[in-house]
Protein backbone atom coordinates (compact mmCIF):
# COMPACT_ATOMS: atom_id res chain seq x y z
CA UNK A 1 0.00 0.00 0.00
CA UNK A 2 1.71 2.89 -1.18
CA UNK A 3 2.33 6.30 1.59
CA UNK A 4 -0.29 8.67 -0.26
CA UNK A 5 -2.99 5.81 0.06
CA UNK A 6 -2.33 4.68 3.12
CA UNK A 7 -2.42 8.23 4.39
CA UNK A 8 -5.71 8.60 2.94
CA UNK A 9 -6.78 5.33 4.29
CA UNK A 10 -6.35 6.98 8.07
CA UNK A 11 -7.95 10.37 7.02
CA UNK A 12 -10.91 8.34 6.26
CA UNK A 13 -11.17 6.17 9.69
CA UNK A 14 -11.70 9.24 12.22
CA UNK A 15 -11.48 8.27 15.75
CA UNK A 16 -13.62 5.94 17.87
CA UNK A 17 -15.11 6.75 20.92
CA UNK A 18 -14.32 5.05 23.82
CA UNK A 19 -12.07 2.25 24.53
CA UNK A 20 -12.29 -1.58 25.93
CA UNK A 21 -10.59 -2.54 28.58
CA UNK A 22 -8.40 -5.00 28.05
CA UNK A 23 -6.15 -6.54 30.74
CA UNK A 24 -2.21 -6.95 29.73
CA UNK A 25 -3.06 -4.88 26.65
CA UNK A 26 -1.01 -1.51 25.73
CA UNK A 27 -3.42 1.04 25.93
CA UNK A 28 -1.34 3.31 22.75
CA UNK A 29 -3.45 2.29 19.72
CA UNK A 30 -7.07 2.62 22.12
CA UNK A 31 -8.42 5.12 20.05
CA UNK A 32 -8.27 4.13 16.63
CA UNK A 33 -10.31 1.28 15.42
CA UNK A 34 -9.00 -2.34 13.92
CA UNK A 35 -8.95 -0.84 10.19
CA UNK A 36 -6.95 2.40 11.00
CA UNK A 37 -4.79 0.33 13.77
CA UNK A 38 -3.86 -2.03 10.93
CA UNK A 39 -3.47 0.80 8.28
CA UNK A 40 -0.94 2.69 10.32
CA UNK A 41 1.13 -0.24 11.11
CA UNK A 42 3.50 -1.60 7.59
CA UNK A 43 3.40 -5.07 8.84
CA UNK A 44 -0.13 -5.50 7.54
CA UNK A 45 -0.03 -3.82 4.37
CA UNK A 46 -0.96 -6.96 2.29
CA UNK A 47 -3.88 -8.01 4.52
CA UNK A 48 -5.26 -4.59 4.12
CA UNK A 49 -4.82 -4.57 0.42
CA UNK A 50 -7.03 -7.75 0.57
CA UNK A 51 -9.55 -6.38 3.30
CA UNK A 52 -9.96 -3.28 0.98
CA UNK A 53 -10.32 -4.81 -2.56
CA UNK A 54 -12.94 -8.00 -0.90
CA UNK A 55 -14.78 -3.83 0.19
CA UNK A 56 -14.74 -4.63 3.49
CA UNK A 57 -12.98 -1.87 5.43
CA UNK A 58 -16.21 -1.51 7.63
CA UNK A 59 -16.23 -4.67 9.17
CA UNK A 60 -12.99 -3.41 10.46
CA UNK A 61 -14.93 -0.25 11.75
CA UNK A 62 -18.00 -1.59 13.26
CA UNK A 63 -18.64 -1.09 17.02
CA UNK A 64 -19.03 -4.86 18.06
CA UNK A 65 -15.10 -6.04 19.11
CA UNK A 66 -13.44 -8.92 18.13
CA UNK A 67 -10.31 -10.66 17.61
CA UNK A 68 -8.08 -10.56 14.23
CA UNK A 69 -5.49 -13.00 13.65
CA UNK A 70 -3.70 -10.34 11.12
CA UNK A 71 -1.34 -11.90 8.61
CA UNK A 72 1.76 -9.74 8.64
CA UNK A 73 3.37 -8.86 5.09
CA UNK A 74 5.89 -12.11 4.97
CA UNK A 75 3.18 -14.29 5.51
CA UNK A 76 1.59 -14.20 2.38
CA UNK A 77 5.54 -15.24 0.56
CA UNK A 78 4.20 -18.99 1.55
CA UNK A 79 0.48 -19.00 0.67
CA UNK A 80 -0.32 -20.59 -2.24
CA UNK A 81 0.07 -17.28 -4.58
CA UNK A 82 -1.90 -18.50 -7.56
CA UNK A 83 -4.78 -18.77 -5.30
CA UNK A 84 -4.45 -15.53 -4.20
CA UNK A 85 -4.76 -14.07 -7.43
CA UNK A 86 -7.36 -15.40 -8.71
CA UNK A 87 -9.46 -14.45 -5.73
CA UNK A 88 -8.21 -11.00 -6.25
CA UNK A 89 -8.95 -11.15 -10.34
CA UNK A 90 -5.37 -10.40 -10.92
CA UNK A 91 -4.55 -14.06 -12.90
CA UNK A 92 -2.75 -13.14 -15.96
CA UNK A 93 -3.11 -15.03 -19.36
CA UNK A 94 -6.33 -16.56 -17.51
CA UNK A 95 -9.36 -17.19 -19.76
CA UNK A 96 -11.50 -16.85 -16.68
CA UNK A 97 -9.88 -13.69 -15.41
CA UNK A 98 -12.55 -10.92 -15.03
CA UNK A 99 -10.52 -8.60 -12.89
CA UNK A 100 -13.59 -8.81 -10.23
CA UNK A 101 -12.70 -9.72 -6.81
CA UNK A 102 -14.39 -13.12 -5.84
CA UNK A 103 -15.76 -11.36 -3.28
CA UNK A 104 -17.86 -14.45 -1.54
CA UNK A 105 -14.47 -16.77 -1.12
CA UNK A 106 -12.52 -13.77 -0.19
CA UNK A 107 -14.63 -12.71 2.43
CA UNK A 108 -14.54 -16.41 3.56
CA UNK A 109 -10.83 -15.87 4.02
CA UNK A 110 -11.01 -12.78 5.60
CA UNK A 111 -13.30 -13.89 8.34
CA UNK A 112 -11.65 -16.89 9.21
CA UNK A 113 -9.23 -14.22 9.98
CA UNK A 114 -11.74 -12.89 12.24
CA UNK A 115 -13.09 -13.82 15.83
CA UNK A 116 -16.05 -12.02 17.69
CA UNK A 117 -15.26 -10.89 21.15
CA UNK A 118 -11.94 -8.86 21.84
CA UNK A 119 -9.89 -11.50 23.66
CA UNK A 120 -7.18 -9.95 25.16
CA UNK A 121 -3.92 -12.64 26.56
CA UNK A 122 -5.55 -12.67 30.12
CA UNK A 123 -8.38 -14.32 28.03
CA UNK A 124 -6.54 -16.15 25.72
CA UNK A 125 -5.73 -19.25 27.82
CA UNK A 126 -3.43 -21.72 27.51
CA UNK A 127 -3.20 -25.35 26.02
CA UNK A 128 -5.26 -26.39 23.11
CA UNK A 129 -8.45 -24.78 22.40
CA UNK A 130 -11.28 -24.18 19.62
CA UNK A 131 -12.29 -20.57 18.85
CA UNK A 132 -15.41 -20.23 16.21
CA UNK A 133 -14.14 -17.56 13.64
CA UNK A 134 -16.87 -15.12 12.36
CA UNK A 135 -17.17 -17.25 9.17
CA UNK A 136 -18.58 -20.50 10.86
CA UNK A 137 -15.18 -22.73 10.63
CA UNK A 138 -12.65 -23.29 13.73
CA UNK A 139 -9.14 -22.87 14.35
CA UNK A 140 -6.92 -24.54 16.73
CA UNK A 141 -4.91 -22.06 18.87
CA UNK A 142 -2.29 -23.97 20.81
CA UNK A 143 -0.05 -22.45 23.29
CA UNK A 144 -0.15 -19.13 25.39
CA UNK A 145 1.69 -15.28 24.99
CA UNK A 146 4.44 -15.63 22.90
CA UNK A 147 4.53 -19.21 21.87
CA UNK A 148 0.89 -18.54 21.01
CA UNK A 149 0.04 -21.20 17.46
CA UNK A 150 -2.47 -21.42 15.09
CA UNK A 151 -4.08 -23.93 12.50
CA UNK A 152 -7.00 -25.28 10.67
CA UNK A 153 -8.12 -28.28 12.44
CA UNK A 154 -9.73 -29.80 9.32
CA UNK A 155 -8.48 -28.19 6.05
CA UNK A 156 -11.33 -28.08 3.69
CA UNK A 157 -14.15 -29.88 5.46
CA UNK A 158 -15.29 -27.27 8.22
CA UNK A 159 -18.29 -25.66 7.61
CA UNK A 160 -17.08 -22.01 6.14
CA UNK A 161 -14.54 -23.47 3.55
CA UNK A 162 -13.71 -22.02 0.48
CA UNK A 163 -13.04 -24.66 -1.41
CA UNK A 164 -9.17 -24.40 -1.09
CA UNK A 165 -9.37 -28.21 -2.39
CA UNK A 166 -5.99 -28.85 0.21
CA UNK A 167 -3.96 -26.02 -0.94
CA UNK A 168 -4.30 -24.23 2.26
CA UNK A 169 -2.45 -27.49 4.32
CA UNK A 170 0.63 -26.40 6.06
CA UNK A 171 2.82 -28.87 7.73
CA UNK A 172 3.85 -25.60 10.06
CA UNK A 173 0.95 -24.15 12.18
CA UNK A 174 1.04 -20.37 12.20
CA UNK A 175 2.96 -18.44 14.57
CA UNK A 176 2.02 -15.29 16.50
CA UNK A 177 4.92 -12.97 15.98
CA UNK A 178 4.58 -9.85 17.96
CA UNK A 179 2.44 -8.85 20.84
CA UNK A 180 -1.23 -8.40 20.82
CA UNK A 181 -2.07 -4.53 19.68
CA UNK A 182 -5.04 -2.65 21.18
CA UNK A 183 -7.89 -0.87 19.00
CA UNK A 184 -10.81 0.74 19.96
CA UNK A 185 -13.09 -1.91 18.31
CA UNK A 186 -11.02 -5.02 19.14
CA UNK A 187 -7.55 -6.48 19.16
CA UNK A 188 -5.15 -7.47 16.48
CA UNK A 189 -2.49 -10.47 16.85
CA UNK A 190 0.02 -10.53 14.10
CA UNK A 191 0.14 -14.08 12.87
CA UNK A 192 3.47 -15.40 10.69
CA UNK A 193 0.80 -17.20 7.85
CA UNK A 194 -1.93 -17.08 6.48
CA UNK A 195 -4.90 -19.12 7.29
CA UNK A 196 -7.15 -21.03 4.83
CA UNK A 197 -11.00 -22.07 6.22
Amino acid sequence: MTPMLRRGFLALGGVAAGTLAMPGLPRAQATRTLADTMAGDTRFSRFLDIITRAGAVETFRQAAPMTVFAPVDQAFSGAPAGLLQDLLGQSQGSPQNTNEVERRRVMALINYHIVPGAIGPDQMGSGERRLTTVNGSDILVSGSGASMTLRNPAPAQQLGSFGAAGANVSAAPAQVVGGPIQASNGVIYPISQVLFP
